[in-house]
């Protein structure tokens, strides 16, 4: 896509990544780029795995060291946005990817409130009212107001 790749100290591409480290980059990345994509590959692997235990870790390790850090520098800017979402589901049980859509959280400016009115998971993205075809699609709404 031609963005730069801001290189992590400390990034694994596994479950032992330096989730602070990545978010504290993100941060600092807000400062000059419009729009900054922090991609983490923990729960990915434990789904793969079958490891229960270290994806539910991992989820709240990106939480605490990542959308909670990042969220706080957005809204310190005039119109901002987050968006949060895996590249694919890979279930526990299963194993490997699937083809569900994945599920995904989104705030900020002129985001209208209760497209996902549960909890952040598959079941209730299924459940919500707003269902995305293409992933493109889902940037585009993301994107443009």
């Amino acid at each position: 896509m031609g963005w730069p790749i801001i290189d992590v100290p400390g990034a694994t591409g596994y479950i032992d990544t330096d989730y602070a480290a990545k978010g504290q980059h993100a941060v600092k990345a807000l400062d000059e780029y419009d729009l900054v994509a922090v991609h983490i590959e923990a729960p990915d692997e434990a789904g793969h795995m079958g490891d229960a235990a270290a994806k539910i870790e991992a989820l709240e390790r990106i939480d605490e060291h990542i959308v909670g850090p990042v969220l706080e520098k957005l809204r310190t800017f005039e119109r901002w946005r987050i968006l949060v979402s895996p590249d694919h589901p890979t279930p526990v049980a299963h194993r490997t990817h699937t083809n569900a859509p994945p599920p995904f959280c989104m705030a900020g400016t002129d985001v209208p409130p209760g497209i996902l009115k549960r909890a952040f998971s598959e079941r209730a993205a299924a459940e919500s009212d707003f269902h995305v075809s293409q992933g493109h699609e889902l940037m585009d709404h993301f994107l443009r107001p």
